[in-house]
């Protein structure tokens, strides 16, 4: 996803079409006329056709489901960049909780964009294309708490497209468990002969943002026009945008743009600078001989520079150096800058380089047998950034400066119990000296962290469709897909390489945390000015970290739809019937150290080693799901037999029964009526039941950790009379995500 609105675009080029009329033609869709012959007319027969939401044909006049259907003339007029862009047209899609723009540790970055139906987890909503399937994206995202495997609608092509359908209702009853929100249909073309090729380019009016795209269709016939193929090559390429160059949200306090009495910087409502800042939250303290720190005030170290319990803060001061504070800093006023702007450094949109090639055929066996296939290419190459580490002791752990440190500011460097000068002659102040804890503290000298993202997905179809009978249709089709994602983010520190560099007493390798520099001054200490740690002393602990996803989907599915009895006025009851049987698969793996620290490592096994990034077990699994479903639709009124103010009235029904080889089973049913009491006017209700078994990345999921902050515990705040823990953190060891039972309930375990 970009957060690229369409009135921030100056379209150069909007779009360019050659087509080779003289040589070829396009050939549309056969219409579906619903008017009556006029005499002497040969009548026309109406073509009855499958739409989105239910398996059985229906002629356009009876269609009766909530289906908004997106032509092929408005996805032109659209002329969106990317298929998400399209879909944030439509106001039933509610978000995408997945995009572009994530910068947390463990969120799914790159070319990824998932679709929220009706305000509903993207894991709810079912896409398809061609009515089949396509593989999630392989690397989950939480929503709401829980794992999601979302598909990455930016696989889809933009182009080649005959319609896009979007179910407004549940449909588990049709399509299974993952349909409880919605389903959104991408239906190709098959019917064009020709060759297309569209080019664009756009530009936001800030002069940046700049996407290209080339796009090329071409579709022929052979076998004397009983085979038709057709393949679509689309090419795009965008550069990227910075939050920074945009005035309304560069600074992340936006308090001045609030009302009262929001409007202050001190109301942290619209105030997201953050307290990770470039100068820090520390507390001085010892350290006993088993590495246990206990924070507090060392004897001699003066009120003026640390609280009673250690704490102190380095601030921007008023001459414009830096200071001392014994209490948090004031998020007005002077010392306002002390807290971080991330927004100078997060990206609207990344670099992306995108390819997406979509080929589909069929031939026709005899008038009664079609073969088909569809074969599709996504391959996806995405770089972000994010802003340089930070230390946060409540995720990270204790980070501790030791007092042999040279640029501890209350260290033997600066402070002696006798106030003996150093061996240098540089004077010492008289005092204790103290290891000092690192609460908060971006390491702004570090380098931007830079994120590669590589996608990459495939997907084939083969299959058959024809008649039975007369009034009888079936078809039938094998489909397999893989999605692959690695991620690999340049910049990150390693936390033990980073606390052996801490260690160090030689100033040449040792790692000054605080970036500062400092001196003794008219007998006090002072900052002295800023400070940047050499390159030979960064690349010590500067790492990569390396995430892979792999996702996969194998399936065979077999219906039949066409009419079951006949009823008066030409009425007559239609229903569906089929079967499915599908295989998914799931991996997400990292290197020793990025995931869990190896056995051998001597370093904790329930944690990583990477600072910022929560630790994780690779995640190994698949299962099986077996299908059945029935449909069935009654008119009861409609066509030659109609009453007063019922032009049309029919039930339907529909029920679907899942197995899964890890959850159990279920059966969700569905029933609907419509009335049509005049031709402009259609009431329709409809009951159904969904349930969403539980994916794979929430069954199969390993050791979890997570430290939860500031949260009310009404067990704990009773002992610590605290309304949330504050500093003191819990830390959260799920051994199991989720055990599931075959009566469909799940049960959690930490």
């Amino acid at each position: 996803m970009t957060l690229r609105e369409s009135f921030l675009r100056r379209t150069a080029v909007v779009l360019a079409a050659l087509t080779a009329s003289a040589l070829s033609a396009q050939t549309a869709p056969a219409a579906r006329p619903t008017t009556p012959a006029t005499p002497g007319e040969t009548p026309v027969k109406l073509e009855a056709f499958q739409v989105t939401g239910s398996n059985i044909k229906r002629l356009e006049m009876e269609a009766a489901l909530p289906v908004t259907l997106f032509s092929a003339t408005e996805i032109d007029i659209r002329d969106a960049a990317q298929p998400s862009e399209l879909l944030t047209a439509l106001p039933q899609v509610t978000g995408l909780p997945g995009n572009e723009t994530a910068f947390l540790g463990a969120a799914a970055r790159g070319d990824n964009a998932s679709v929220s139906l009706r305000g509903i987890s993207s894991a709810n909503t079912l896409i398809l294309l061609n009515g089949r399937r396509l593989a999630p994206h392989p690397i989950s995202q939480g929503e709401g708490g829980v794992p999601t495997l979302s598909v990455n609608v930016n696989q889809l092509p933009n182009r080649g497209l005959q319609q896009i359908d979007i179910l407004r209702d549940g449909a588990s009853s049709i399509y299974g468990t993952d349909a409880v929100a919605g389903v959104i249909n991408y239906v190709m073309r098959r019917n064009f002969t020709g060759t297309e090729l569209a080019l664009r380019y756009s530009q936001t009016r800030y002069n940046d943002g700049e996407d290209y795209r080339a796009t090329l269709t071409h579709g022929l016939t052979f076998a004397g026009s009983k085979g038709r193929a057709m393949i679509t090559a689309d090419f795009y390429k965008r550069e990227p945008m910075y939050v920074r160059d945009r005035s309304f949200a560069a600074d992340a306090d936006n308090s001045s743009r609030a009302s009262a009495p929001w409007n202050v910087s001190t109301n942290t409502t619209f105030n997201s600078r953050s307290a990770t800042s470039e100068f820090g939250n520390y507390s001085l303290g010892t350290v006993n001989p088993a590495g246990v720190f206990t924070a507090g005030r060392t004897t001699g170290i003066p009120a003026t520079l640390a609280a009673t319990s250690g704490q102190f803060f380095l601030a921007p001061s008023a001459s414009g150096g830096v200071q001392f504070l014994t209490a948090p800093p004031s998020r007005a006023g002077v010392t306002r800058t002390y807290y971080w702007n991330n927004n100078e450094y997060r990206v609207i949109q990344p670099k992306t380089k995108r390819t997406n090639v979509f080929a589909s055929g069929e031939f026709d066996l005899s008038d009664r047998i079609t073969l088909f296939a569809d074969a599709s290419l996504y391959r996806a190459e995405s770089v972000t950034y994010r802003e340089p580490d930070g230390i946060t002791a409540s995720t990270d752990g204790n980070i501790i400066v030791p007092t042999t440190n040279p640029f501890n500011p209350f260290g033997t460097r600066f402070w002696s119990p006798t106030g003996a000068p150093n061996a240098d002659g540089t004077p010492r102040l008289t005092g204790t000296p103290a290891s000092v804890l690192i609460s908060n503290k971006r390491l702004t000298d570090l380098a931007t962290r830079t994120d590669w993202v590589d996608n990459s997905v495939y997907r084939g179809v083969l299959g058959a469709r024809g008649k039975i009978l007369d009034t009888w249709n079936w078809e039938g089709a094998l489909l397999y897909s893989t999605s692959r994602v690695t991620e690999n983010e340049e910049g990150p520190s390693r936390k033990s390489l980073l606390i052996n560099a801490i260690n160090q007493t030689d100033p040449a390798r040792a790692f000054n945390p605080f970036t500062r520099t400092f001196a003794v001054q008219n007998g006090t200490l002072a900052v002295t000015g800023d400070y940047r740690n050499p390159e030979s002393v960064q690349s010590a602990f500067r790492s990569s970290f390396i995430r892979n996803g792999i996702t996969k989907l194998a399936s065979a599915d077999i219906r039949a739809t066409g009419e079951v009895f006949p009823l008066w006025g030409g009425n007559v009851i239609g229903a569906a019937f089929g079967g499915e049987f599908r295989y998914e698969a799931y991996d997400d793996f990292r290197p020793p150290y990025a995931g869990l620290n190896p056995p051998d490592s001597g370093l904790d096994l329930n944690s990583n080693d990477f600072l910022g990034f929560s630790p994780n077990s690779d995640t190994h699994g698949n299962r099986h799901v077996t299908a059945a479903y029935v449909e069935t639709v009654v008119p009861l009124v409609g066509r030659n037999f109609t009453l007063p103010l019922v032009r049309s009235f029919e039930v339907t029904a529909s029920a679907r029964y899942e197995s899964y080889t890890d959850f159990g089973d279920t059966t969700k049913p569905k029933y609907g009526a419509n009335w049509r009491p005049v031709s402009w006017m259609m009431v329709r209700g409809s009951y159904n039941e969904g349930f969403r078994a539980p994916n794979l990345a929430q069954l199969f999921t390993g050791t979890l950790i997570r430290t939860t902050t500031g949260s009310t515990d009404a067990y704990r705040s009773a002992v610590t009379g605290l309304p949330t823990d504050g500093p003191s953190n819990r830390r959260t060891i799920a051994m199991k995500w989720c055990e599931s039972s075959r009566n469909g309930g799940i049960r959690t375990a930490n």
